[in-house]
């Protein structure tokens, strides 16, 4: 696939919560649910990003406020200029038969895209599970409840939803039904609990993977999993469960921003 740079300006700014916003470009971004993006302030850095939605005109990405970079995006306003390149990777597969989506956190917003593309899809059955720590830190309640045919809500604390984790849900419904595919995204070790459960009842599965990359393109090796050398950047971010078994890492290391591998 073709990857383009493009300078524009940001269309609008949405806050989800206190430390997350979604951004609005109006430009053509030719992408698939699960790729994610290079974001560059120019002179200031750049950092890669998964994308919540695409239409003719525009694109939509949805940013934690977790380090330097991220500050700076937080203190951009409409009409500021940002440089994007992409997409990269490998998106979600597209089964239209009976689908579970497990989300957790602001990991979410590639699970809303896929939902919307698998219900323009057809998609026979689509269920989603929504997770977070508390209620405030729920994403896209109203779009999942619209896009799928059941949705389910689980909070830490119990303020919204089941009390529990999306993993405890996830458990609780495969007790009573089945799936041609799950799709899970999440922090790893939510998705690793979540692939044992998974196994568990031998469905198959894809999850969504992150790791520190510095360039998107396979140059830089920051990104590389072991034992295999899989570049997650061009081979991943979205990997699927005959893939996974292969990496030992997934759940327990990662490499940090000098290659050093360190515990997740």
């Amino acid at each position: 696939m073709k990857c383009d740079r493009q300078t524009l300006p940001i269309a609008a700014i949405r806050e989800e919560n206190s430390s997350l916003r979604t951004f609005t470009f109006n430009g053509q971004l030719n992408a698939e649910p699960g790729q994610f993006v290079m974001l560059t302030i120019f002179s200031q850095g750049e950092k890669p990003f998964s994308i919540l939605d695409v239409d003719a005109h525009s694109f939509q990405m949805t940013i934690k406020n977790i380090g330097p970079f991220t500050s700076r995006i937080f203190k951009m306003k409409i009409g500021d200029l940002v440089s994007v390149r992409g997409p990269y990777g490998q998106s979600f597969s597209r089964k239209t038969g009976h689908v579970l989506m497990v989300g957790g956190g602001y990991a979410t917003p590639p699970l809303r895209f896929l939902a919307k593309k698998l219900q323009e899809a057809g998609v026979q059955r689509l269920v989603s599970i929504n997770g977070a720590r508390t209620a405030p830190d729920l994403l896209y309640v109203d779009d999942f409840e619209i896009l799928c045919h059941e949705s389910y809500i689980a909070t830490d604390d119990g303020s919204r939803g089941t009390k529990g984790t999306s993993v405890d849900v996830m458990e609780n419904i495969l007790r009573k039904e089945t799936f041609d595919q799950i799709y899970i995204s999440g922090p790893e070790k939510m998705m690793k609990a979540a692939v044992a459960v998974a196994k568990k009842h031998q469905l198959p599965y894809e999850v969504n993977l992150e790791r520190y990359m510095k360039c998107g393109v396979g140059i830089c090796g920051s990104c590389v999993m072991d034992p295999t050398g899989l570049i997650l950047c061009i081979e991943g971010p979205i990997v699927d469960h005959e893939t996974l078994d292969g990496l030992d890492d997934f759940g327990v290391s990662h490499r940090g921003k000098t290659g050093r591998i360190e515990a997740l």
